[in-house]
């Protein structure tokens, strides 16, 4: 089965970034996040007082606030649908982009549902950040690409493969 060369460069990047979101998430579960926010707080309290309340005040939501406690999980969770949809789509599968599309998008529905527990432990800023709004655009902005790519590419590679069973019949005559 042919794949269009596009396919290739997207399941590298693919792979490439599902590699770096498990690292990141795995160090989430297992690291304690709440004593090294607490250590950098007292490292700038004198610099930044401000910046070091907030940190106090995200340590103290991570014990209380029950979004912080299963995130990591659920993110684990998209990670890992994501990479089956990933491996699906080099298989040249359809499903495999509705599958990818669950994973990458269900994220920012739980997100836009969570919002005020998702912004107490967002790192670009409290409730109402910019900052946060902006990055999860961008994030979705680079989510809504490489869906349309997949999507080209999938499309492309059946053009593809149709263009090789059409040869293949009319040799056969």
């Amino acid at each position: 089965m042919k794949k269009h060369p596009y396919l290739r460069y997207l399941f590298i990047a693919s792979l490439t970034a599902i590699i770096i979101e498990v690292i990141s998430t795995g160090v989430s579960i297992f690291k304690d996040q709440k004593q090294s926010l607490h250590e950098q707080a007292e490292k700038i309290k004198d610099m930044n007082p401000t910046l070091s309340a907030k940190m106090e005040t995200m340590a103290y939501e991570m014990d209380t606030n029950t979004y912080y406690k299963v995130q990591p999980y659920i993110t684990l969770f998209f990670i890992l649908l994501s990479l089956a949809a990933v491996i699906m789509m080099w298989q040249l599968n359809p499903k495999g982009w509705y599958l990818y599309l669950l994973a990458e998008f269900a994220p920012y529905l739980i997100t836009i549902v969570k919002w005020k527990e998702y912004s107490a432990f967002s790192s670009f800023g409290g409730f109402g950040s910019g900052m946060a709004v902006t990055m999860l655009l961008i994030m979705g902005a680079f989510d809504i690409l490489f869906a349309g790519l997949y999507y080209y590419a999938l499309k492309e590679s059946e053009k593809l493969n149709a263009e090789t069973t059409d040869i293949d019949e009319v040799n056969n005559l």
